[in-house]
C-alpha cells in the first residue's frame, strides 16, 4: 500500500498539471488542487473508523478496505459533479469533479502497490486484477521521486511562486 503523502502529493500533482496546461489557473482555482490532494487521502476514512468501532466494540475487526475503497463512491462523486454541472453551479461541480478524480488516483495506486480488497464493493467479486511489482519496499523513495518532480517542474515554469 502506498504511503498517505504519496496519495496526496500524486493528486495535487496531477491536478497541478490539469491546471497548468489543460485549464489554466483562471478556471481551476488553487483551492481545487488542495481539495483533490485531500480527496486522494479519502478512502482511507476507514482507518479512524476501524479505530472508533474497535474502541467502541473491543473488536479486533479491521474496516480498512471493506468498503471506502471501491470504484462505487467515486461514481457517487461524479454523478454528484454531474449534477451540480447540470444545475450551472459550477464550484460544486468542479469540487466533486476533483474528489472523484482524488478517490480514483487512490484506488489506482493501492492497486498499482498490489493492495486491493473490495474495488467492486457492494458486489461481490474478487479483485485480482491488480499487478503485484513488489513495489510496497519503496515508499518512502517515490514519495521522494513525486515530490522532486512537482517541485522541479514548479521552478522550471515559474510557477513555484504560486504557493507562497
Amino acid at each position: 500500500m502506498a504511503n498517505s503523502v504519496t496519495h496526496i502529493i500524486l493528486v495535487i500533482f496531477l491536478l497541478d498539471l490539469f491546471r497548468h496546461y489543460v485549464f489554466g489557473k483562471e478556471k481551476f482555482p488553487r483551492y481545487l488542487v488542495v481539495v483533490g490532494g485531500i480527496a486522494g487521502l479519502g478512502p482511507d476514512i476507514d482507518v479512524p473508523l476501524t479505530w472508533i468501532y474497535q474502541f467502541f466494540t473491543s473488536s479486533t475487526t479491521d474496516l480498512h478496505g471493506l468498503f471506502t475503497h471501491s470504484i462505487f463512491f467515486v461514481l457517487l462523486f461524479l454523478i454528484i459533479a454531474a449534477l451540480f454541472h447540470s444545475r450551472n453551479s459550477m464550484k460544486w461541480a468542479k469540487i466533486f469533479y476533483v474528489i472523484s478524480a482524488g478517490w480514483f488516483i487512490h484506488l489506482i495506486l493501492d492497486c498499482l502497490y498490489g493492495g486491493y480488497k473490495t474495488f467492486f464493493w457492494p458486489l461481490q467479486y474478487a479483485s485480482s486484477f491488480c499487478p503485484q511489482w513488489g513495489i510496497q519496499g519503496h515508499a518512502v523513495e517515490i514519495d521522494a521521486i513525486i515530490l522532486v518532480l512537482w517541485l522541479i517542474h514548479e521552478e522550471v515554469h515559474q510557477k513555484i511562486k504560486d504557493y507562497f
